[in-house]
């Protein structure tokens, strides 16, 4: 009988410490797997912008179903395309976003300086908009270098010079942070927050 007690005692002391480190892994996999495939339908929107000589955007719907899609359908005769974000068309790609993690906008986010100097070039002119707001959703023209919706076309350079996106997600239980980027070049990245006072943005 004492030694099943110490056995049972043993097993609750490291089902203890393992349980935490459990749920700190899934939320972290539930974290980055938002991240991943937001970051894939964005390259779909990419590929979909090149394939049909037009330019689309991607936005997130909010409510309790959270959903990003590309705003591709209907399409107009003067190349313009979708419902500028108001209505998810059941042609459009379209990926669901975990109940956990939610999408912030720029000025939530943590570090922005330290990720910003990370996948943009030190005192470039580059307009970066943030794609969590429906004026600067995250768009890609016919070339498939990123522009702006706000244009209503895709096929000119902006005066400004060019245009980079960023967006960011949080996760609400484990409060870490993810983001995903998009170069003046149309190159998407994943990002992760370390964390902390410290924390910096790692690329996985």
């Amino acid at each position: 009988m004492i030694e099943l007690v110490v056995v049972l005692a043993v097993s609750l002391i490291v089902a203890s410490m393992a349980v935490p480190n459990f749920v700190s892994a899934v939320r972290s996999a539930r974290l980055k797997g938002v991240v991943s495939d937001f970051a894939g339908l964005l390259q779909s929107a990419r590929i979909r912008a090149v394939d049909d000589d037009r330019y689309y955007s991607v936005y997130v719907l909010g409510g309790t179903s959270r959903e990003a899609f590309v705003d591709i359908y209907p399409q107009q005769v003067s190349g313009a395309s979708g419902s500028g974000g108001t209505q998810y068309d059941p042609r459009d790609p379209l990926v669901g976003i975990n109940a956990e993690v939610v999408q912030k906008p720029v000025g939530s986010a943590p570090n922005t300086a330290n990720l910003q100097a990370l996948f943009l070039p030190a005192n470039a002119t580059v307009v970066l908009g943030d794609g969590s707001v429906a004026a600067s959703a995250i768009t890609y023209g016919p070339r498939g270098l990123p522009c702006s919706a706000s244009a209503l076309t895709c096929k000119t350079r902006l005066p400004a010079g060019d245009i980079a996106y960023w967006i960011f997600f949080q996760d609400v239980n484990s409060t870490n942070w993810g983001a995903v980027t998009v170069t003046p070049a149309g190159r998407i990245q994943r990002w992760l927050f370390t964390g902390g006072a410290a924390g910096v943005w790692t690329r996985y």
